[in-house]
């Protein structure tokens, strides 16, 4: 049975922050990748591969081998799923590679989770407080302007030593909607990375959905599989995998 190609979405979720000017030199990142599910009608899956992401090309490239064999990349607005070489799934996702960990990992900045302001000056969020208590330094990120608080709610982040510790975003209507736990960071070339994530997400209705990821054999820039790096989505029917 094929996985469908919304619970992937919870691959993608950011992170943390990346100290090193040199983390912005980076291009490339690669793990082995195992997710774990409790959703909210009891059910349990547990799905396990690598990922891959070059940020040149700003493509996520999931290579599942349990449940099923089969790839999943997530490219500008849009999810594909491929099996035997063949276009299974196209869905139209929110998540955009350029503002997911690996992207922001690489070119460290994680450390705001990308909400500052760019050198146009232009953000949807601001720092509306920030409070140190005995668990570390808690910012509380709120919109610009009140046409954006019609649309998102507040952000607050949790650092401890400087690394991003928990996340809980809110609904505009200041109703909480998941929370993230960031454990367990390895430093690879400088690029600190949490190898364990745990998001709770909650429903309109209160129910609960829990999600483990974790990160092993984390390779920064690694030079060879560009087949992977640079994957081909098929034409319904085809074969090919890479770029010409």
């Amino acid at each position: 049975m094929r996985i469908p190609s919304k619970y992937l979405f919870f691959f993608v979720c950011l992170t943390t922050f990346s100290g090193s000017v040199r983390a912005q030199q980076f291009y490339r990142f690669r793990a082995d990748v195992s997710v774990k599910d409790k959703l909210a009608d009891g059910k349990y899956r547990l799905t396990m591969g690598k990922v891959y992401y070059d940020k040149i090309y700003k493509k996520i490239v999931y290579d599942l081998k349990f449940p099923e064999k089969e790839q999943v990349v997530i490219q500008d607005t849009s999810m594909f799923t491929i099996g035997n070489g063949k276009l299974l799934d196209r869905k139209q996702t929110l998540l955009m590679p350029e503002f997911t960990v690996f992207h922001l990992a690489l070119t460290g900045k994680l450390s705001d989770y990308g909400l500052t302001a760019d050198e146009g000056g232009r953000s949807i969020y601001k720092i509306g407080s920030v409070e140190k208590t005995d668990r570390g330094i808690v910012t509380t990120w709120v919109p610009t302007d009140d046409k954006l608080r019609t649309l998102f709610g507040d952000i607050k982040m949790l650092k401890k030593d400087r690394r991003l510790d928990a996340m809980i975003f809110y609904d505009k209507n200041g109703k909480m909607v998941s929370r993230q736990f960031f454990k367990n960071y390895v430093n690879v070339k400088g690029v600190d990375f949490p190898t364990e994530v745990t998001m709770v997400s909650f429903g309109e209705k209160g129910e609960k959905n829990l999600q483990q990821t974790t990160y092993k054999n984390i390779v920064i820039d690694q030079s060879d599989e560009d087949e992977m790096y640079r994957f081909r989505i098929p034409i319904t029917g085809g074969l090919s995998k890479t770029n010409p």
